[in-house]
């Protein structure tokens, strides 16, 4: 009777195991696929329109934060561009060129930096007069430099941020003119969803790992010299975001068949 007791606890403790593992896995892929599961449930809530607008709206939530960071100029993709990239009708290349040459912050930064040499030229002159008034203008002409230079990290990193979104919009445009053209051969659904879904998760991935290095580099960057960080993470954020309404407006166009 012992012996069965036992056996019929072992038993319980191993379905109570398999039933933790399955629960921990199930959670663990929830929270992992959560992007994935967002995008599907808002390609079903809003009209391509909505999702168009709130991608927009993101962008500009970024691009507030850059401009209290005395960042004007520098701007993101809008919607159609990125929609040309995605479709092979703007080059990466084109596309960087095109909202670098709109952008004058390198020249401003460089201006600036100038600036900032001219005045600590003067604090130098006012030094041989008056040593209060040297200390005073050291101060300001360290903080004027550290300004610069946080200016200067987010104006690059901004840059690289928008080139890896335009790269990763091309693979992506050509990831979906292959399926396109799998499924004009006569693929069907399932052929197609099984050769292409691990690609764009795996292209996903890519992304995801070279974002993220990004902004550990620039938050790095950033505690270097003592600056403020949040921006970083208002920028992570907006990528996940723009991540998730992109995948709702593709699957809004599916759902429409356009």
């Amino acid at each position: 009777m012992k012996n069965k007791k036992k056996k019929s606890h072992k038993v319980l403790i191993c379905i109570l195991l398999i039933l933790l593992i399955l629960i921990i896995a199930f959670v663990a892929l929830f929270i992992w696929q959560k992007n994935n599961i967002d995008a599907i449930v808002d390609a079903t809530k809003y009209s391509e329109d909505d999702i168009q607008q709130q991608i927009v709206d993101s962008k500009s939530e970024v691009q507030s934060e850059l401009e209290e960071h005395d960042i004007v100029g520098l701007r993101d993709f809008t919607f159609e561009e990125e929609e040309q990239i995605r479709k092979g009708q703007l080059s990466v290349d084109d596309a960087i060129a095109r909202i670098m040459e709109e952008s004058d912050v390198a020249s401003n930064v460089a201006a600036s930096d100038g600036n900032s040499s001219n005045q600590g030229n003067n604090n130098k002159t006012d030094n041989a007069a008056d040593n209060n008034k040297t200390v005073n203008n050291n101060a300001g002409g360290a903080s004027t430099g550290s300004k610069n230079q946080e200016k200067a990290i987010l104006t690059e990193y901004t840059q690289r941020l928008y080139a890896l979104k335009a790269t990763y919009l091309g693979q992506l445009g050509n990831l979906i003119d292959q399926a396109k053209a799998d499924h004009a051969n006569g693929a069907g659904g399932k052929e197609l969803m099984s050769k292409y879904l691990g690609q764009a998760a795996s292209l996903e991935s890519q992304a995801d790992s070279q974002v993220n290095a990004l902004l550990s580099e620039l938050t790095q960057k950033l505690n270097s010299i003592g600056a403020d960080t949040s921006i970083v993470n208002t920028m992570r954020s907006a990528y996940e975001n723009e991540k998730s309404l992109k995948k709702s407006y593709y699957l809004s166009l599916y759902n429409n068949k356009k």
